[in-house]
C-alpha cells in the first residue's frame, strides 16, 4: 500500500470533505482516504498494483476538487453607495418609535 497527498484548496467546508471521501472510495484499490478542509489537503492509501495515482487526481478534477488549481471565494459586489434607486428611494428611519418600543416590552413578557 502507498500514500499520495494532493492539496485541494477548493475543499474548504465539511460538506466537501464528506464528498470527496465518497468519490475516493468508489475507486477500485484506494483503501484509505483521510481529507482536511482546514489544511486542503487529502492523503490516498491506494494499491499501487491495482491503481494508477493519476486516476485518483482524474477523478478530483472531474468533481470540481483538481489538485493544485487556484481556487477564490467570489469577490463581494461593489459597494452600495452609488447613486442606485435602492439608496435613493429607501427612508431613513433615525428615530425610535415609542410604539414599537411598548410593544418589544410586552413580547418580553410572555
Amino acid at each position: 500500500m502507498q500514500k499520495k497527498s494532493f492539496d485541494v484548496p477548493a475543499m474548504y467546508g465539511d460538506h466537501h470533505v464528506s464528498e470527496v471521501r465518497r468519490i475516493l472510495l468508489e475507486i477500485p484499490g484506494v483503501e484509505e482516504v483521510y481529507a482536511s478542509s482546514a489544511f486542503k489537503r487529502v492523503v490516498v492509501s491506494y494499491d499501487p498494483a491495482r491503481l494508477n495515482p493519476s486516476v485518483i487526481e482524474e477523478n478530483l478534477r472531474a468533481a470540481g476538487y483538481g489538485p493544485g488549481d487556484d481556487w477564490e471565494l467570489p469577490s463581494p459586489p461593489e459597494g452600495k453607495d452609488d447613486n442606485s434607486p435602492w439608496f435613493k428611494l429607501v427612508q431613513r428611519i433615525t428615530k425610535t418609535n415609542m410604539l414599537d418600543l411598548q410593544m418589544s416590552g410586552d413580547f418580553r413578557k410572555y
